[in-house]
């Protein structure tokens, strides 16, 4: 049942991602109608993120490795449905991809971050440095969470035995 679930859930989450990826790409750059003060300092950080050279060239060199990890996810999840041991290989691959990648891009996000959260900062308290780590901390939990249970289900005993022949 947890391999059908996760066969599920790899199908969803490759196909998720294909879908935010072109939907970066189509939208890159535009700028969105003004909705408030907050919504405009979002998309001014945004903005400045996205036009900072280290995070620009770390996009450029994620993109077609995200691009490659949604569709080997999909592929994935149809073989875990089929229980073909290649896709549970795969998905163990693939969690393993998406942990080093959310380590990775937690460096280069604190690296790209660095002087725009410097300038923030002069004027702000230790209360906007609490919520900005307690913010980090819940992302990196939801980020982590599947690729981590995905390779503790498909290593265990019974899900090794389900796919063999």
């Amino acid at each position: 049942m947890s391999v059908t679930i996760l066969g599920m859930l790899n199908i969803g989450l490759g196909l998720l991602g294909l879908a935010g990826m072109l939907l970066s790409t189509m939208f890159e750059g535009l700028g969105a109608p003004a909705a408030g003060p907050s919504f405009n300092s979002v998309l001014a950080f945004m903005d400045t993120l996205y036009h900072n050279p280290v995070y620009m060239i770390w996009n450029r060199i994620t993109f077609p490795l995200n691009a490659a990890a949604s569709l080997l996810l999909v592929a994935a999840g149809v073989g875990l449905l089929l229980l073909k041991n290649w896709a549970r290989l795969a998905s163990i691959g693939c969690g393993i991809y998406k942990i080093a990648f959310a380590m990775l891009n937690l460096a280069v996000l604190c690296l790209a971050l660095r002087e725009i959260l410097a300038k923030a900062l002069q004027g702000a308290g230790a209360v906007v440095l609490v919520i900005l780590g307690l913010a980090g901390f819940v992302g990196a939990i939801l980020t982590l969470a599947y690729p981590v249970l995905l390779i503790w289900f498909l290593t265990r005993p019974k899900a090794v035995l389900a796919f063999q022949p």
